[in-house]
């Protein structure tokens, strides 16, 4: 199996793990649980807080000793993790083992792994497979997950997650040890710095938006489910909903996406967001069927966007003996955003409504478009 191919499998593994709980957990959590919007939300969140604080441990890890033999063992963390939430009977339980899944981050040395067998002339093609494991993660998740939630019930999910676990430590083991072609830390660079100040600025609005992009998407399926069900949409039809919006909205980003790999402009790198502020508007009004289906295509045109972009322009800030560090730390920030989303989405949530956790989405979105336009002409007159 070329090792490209395996890693687009597994980046669409950690992906499932994200994503298969999002499109019914809402429902099933009140449904099976009677949890509170403060514990679903933290069942969602805490995946993230788990990554944020492995990210940079297992980045720096795979640069000294290998991005397969760490990947490995997360794997099998990941396994344990969906075991635990699927035997559990009490949202506390579900916790807990999205809290072990999430401590498999291999995010990161994925996306440093790329960079390693990858050219730079060619990464950024490299990425929009990512982009494509991302989005066909999230298309299989979006029907999977009310497939399976209404058929076989919400354990059934985490089964499922740990089979795909197993699945991928097998194809990792027959990868023969000589293609693990991961970067190690020169001694003799050690000491230099890992990044440039041009870089590292470049790095911070990378981190800070990818960080918002998952924010919005985690906070926004705390409401997404019940609006669709409000639309007229049983949780069984859930699954065709998300597959359309999510075919049609790719469909649509695959001129600006090949557009991007010949050159970065200013607008390249921010009209997603006020893109993604329209939707939460739309969903403010309490919208029709028509205007769900609207909104969740402008809403799923920046995320995919936003998670094929900026992989790719965050391994080349990168020299190849720290780019398992320099990715550990975007994963780390893609992390912190779900972990806000989920948590601090369902705090908001429970305390003022849920017009209240999209009128903040909406201001922050469009906070960062000013900032980000900015800096980016900025950035892009002074050639950087």
């Amino acid at each position: 199996m070329p090792t490209i191919v395996l890693i687009y499998l597994l980046y669409f593994l950690r992906m499932i793990g994200l994503f298969c709980i999002l499109p019914v957990f809402a429902i099933a959590a009140v449904e099976e649980f009677d949890a509170t919007a403060w514990q679903i939300g933290l069942a969602v969140g805490v995946y993230g807080i788990a990554q944020c604080l492995m990210q940079i441990p297992l980045g720096w890890a795979s640069d000294r000793y290998g991005r397969r033999s760490v990947i490995l063992m997360a794997l099998i963390v990941f396994a344990a993790g969906s075991v635990l939430a699927a035997l559990s009977d009490t949202v506390l339980g579900v916790i807990a083992g999205r809290l072990m899944q999430g401590s498999a981050a291999i995010a990161g040395v994925l996306l440093a792994w790329i960079g390693d067998v990858v050219v730079p002339e060619k990464r950024s093609m490299a990425m929009a497979g990512v982009g494509g494991s991302i989005a066909f993660a999230f298309g299989l998740s979006m029907v999977v997950g009310p497939w399976l939630y209404s058929t076989l019930g919400l354990s059934s999910l985490f089964w499922f997650c740990g089979l795909l676990a197993l699945v991928a430590a097998l194809s990792l083991l027959v990868l023969d040890n000589r293609k693990d072609q991961s970067a190690r830390i020169d001694e003799e660079m050690e000491d230099g710095p890992w990044l440039t100040d041009d870089h590292r600025s470049s790095l911070i609005f990378i981190c800070v938006g990818i960080a918002l992009n998952h924010f919005v998407l985690m906070a926004v399926f705390l409401l997404l489910p019940q609006l669709l069900v409000k639309g007229g949409l049983t949780v069984g039809d859930h699954g065709l909903f998300y597959l359309l919006v999510l075919v049609l909205s790719f469909i649509l980003i695959a001129w600006p996406l090949a557009k991007e790999r010949r050159r970065v402009t200013a607008l390249s790198s921010v009209w997603p967001f006020p893109l993604m502020a329209i939707a939460m508007i739309l969903l403010v009004t309490e919208p029709s069927l028509g205007l769900l289906v609207l909104a969740s295509i402008l809403l799923f045109m920046g995320f995919n966007f936003l998670e094929a972009s900026y992989p790719s322009r965050a391994t080349l800030l990168a020299s190849a003996s720290r780019r398992g560090l320099v990715m550990g730390v975007y994963s780390t920030c893609q992390f912190a955003g779900i972990a806000l989303g989920g948590v601090v989405g369902g705090f908001v949530l429970s305390a003022l409504g849920g017009t209240a956790l999209l009128i903040v989405c909406a201001v922050l979105l469009v906070l960062f478009t000013l900032v980000e336009w900015t800096a980016s002409r900025s950035r892009l007159n002074a050639g950087v």
